[in-house]
């Protein structure tokens, strides 16, 4: 009877499988499946003259456009995954270190379809600081008073069990909650701030004048952010900076841009020569700039 009910999970499992079912991934270290050659669409260029790349398979699609605004380039990624699990993160070495490495390298080891960089989640700048967990584990819970020594708060992404994001503002110690209307926290990055949430534009960025990191939100840069559209629908935006010619984009010329691609939430990453996103292994958001090593990246996958 045990051999009969084995051999028909087994069956049923090649099915799936054989079918393009949607597997979830495991919540841990380990990468996505294979890449299909098949799956790349070759860049073309749209009705309006802008450059369009990605990749589709039975559980993953990724639509890259590139624009022009306010005299920069700038980049909108669109992700649509099959499970929660699909949307995974990587520290170069150790979330425990401060090691950082190629985000290409990272990418290519873990087959991202798509990736972007993370929160400079180890860096000195932060002193230790921050709410960081990933794929399920608590690396960091120290979240500083703002009436103390450093004072400097910044605003939390927390990403549940169900691919959701949840904005906490300039959080204190122990202020956070183990679970979100009884989801598991899969994913946290102390970054910011946030630039948009509940699908209204958020206009007042002073707050992050007194970050960990220096957002130097007057400043025309380059910027990168991660948004959730809809149920495991997500976007990265990013413009690129001076540096390539571009005039580079303010904080709210850039949330503006973020606000206008239809996105429920919207949350700063580090920019800079940081900004990156990578499809299949290539960046895409420019060549032009001197890509910075990274700690983490946070990236999509396929579970084909």
């Amino acid at each position: 009877m045990l051999k009969r009910i084995l051999s028909i999970a087994l069956f049923l499992c090649l099915f799936c499988v054989a079918a393009g079912a949607e597997i979830p991934l495991p919540i841990d270290f380990s990468g996505g499946s294979s890449l299909s050659r098949e799956g790349y669409t070759a860049p073309y260029t749209d009705a309006d003259g802008n450059t369009v790349c990605g990749y589709t398979d039975s559980t993953i699609t990724v639509t890259i456009v590139s624009g022009h605004e306010a005299r920069t380039e700038y980049w909108v990624a669109d992700i649509v995954i099959s499970d929660a699990s699909q949307l995974r993160t990587k520290a170069a070495t150790s979330f425990d270190s401060n090691d950082a490495r190629d985000p290409l390298r990272m990418a290519q080891e873990v087959n991202a379809v798509l990736a972007v960089n993370g929160d400079y989640n180890n860096a000195a700048d932060k002193h230790g600081m921050g709410y960081i967990i990933r794929q399920g584990i608590m690396y960091r819970n120290h979240l500083e008073e703002e009436d103390t020594t450093y004072g400097r708060l910044m605003d939390v992404l927390l990403i549940d069990e169900d691919g959701d994001f949840h904005i906490f503002y300039r959080p204190t110690q122990d202020s956070i909650p183990e679970t979100i209307n009884g989801k598991r926290i899969i994913n946290a990055f102390t970054f910011g701030p946030c630039l948009v949430d509940n699908g209204e534009l958020i206009t007042d960025y002073h707050r992050s004048d007194r970050s960990f990191v220096d957002m130097d939100s007057a400043g025309y840069k380059q910027r990168i952010c991660i948004c959730q559209a809809g149920p495991l629908h997500y976007k990265v935006i990013a413009c690129s900076g001076p540096s390539l010619g571009s005039k580079g984009m303010t904080m709210s010329q850039f949330a503006d841009l973020v606000w206008r691609q239809g996105v429920q939430v919207a949350y700063n990453l580090d920019g800079g020569n940081s900004a990156t996103i990578a499809l299949c292994g290539k960046r895409a958001n420019g060549s032009g700039h001197e890509a910075r090593k990274l700690l983490d990246i946070i990236y999509f996958a396929s579970a084909q």
